[in-house]
């Protein structure tokens, strides 16, 4: 909650917590008085004296905060249950170590398997086996066949990770 976000809140809130430190509460005579003397209404004078008298609350709950019947600390109510910070670090050290190992297993490949593969799958703009066997001057039979072997070598570097 925002105390006091305007030029005369500020003043309010400053002036108000100085008075309340000599008188305590207000009355309606001391509440008006005060208005008129920082040039605000009334009820705002209420609302900053009412703002000053609250209690803060810790965010995280104490240790016997689940068993009392005050306010509920905000722990409790503020929770992000659509985010575990351990399943997403979990699942992108996962995603890390299993591009790891496809990097390192397309190294293993030749040249022209490597091409392969990321013109068949890896590309924005998937080649077809037509268009790699033109580049390479060889039958899209061919080229299927490359692609073949190269997909089972990776799958045996790669194990079961993909």
């Amino acid at each position: 909650m925002k105390v006091a976000t305007t030029k005369a809140q500020r003043k309010l809130f400053f002036n108000l917590r100085k008075s309340k430190k000599r008188l305590g509460w207000f009355n309606a005579e001391e509440v008006n008085l005060v208005a008129e003397q920082l040039g605000v209404d009334a009820s705002e004078v209420r609302e900053m004296e009412s703002r000053l008298a609250a209690q803060d609350a810790g965010f995280d709950a104490g240790a016997d905060d689940e068993e009392r019947d005050g306010p509920v600390a905000p722990v409790f109510y503020l929770e992000d249950k659509s985010s575990d910070i351990a399943t997403n670090l979990e699942s992108e050290n996962w995603e890390n170590h299993a591009n790891h190992r496809l990097a390192s297993a397309m190294s293993g490949l030749d040249e022209r398997s490597q091409h392969i593969i990321r013109s068949r799958w890896l590309d924005d703009n998937k080649a077809t086996l037509q268009e790699l066997a033109d580049h390479y001057q060889v039958s899209a039979e061919r080229i299927r066949q490359l692609e073949k072997n190269a997909m089972r070598k990776l799958k045996e570097a790669v194990g079961d990770v993909l």
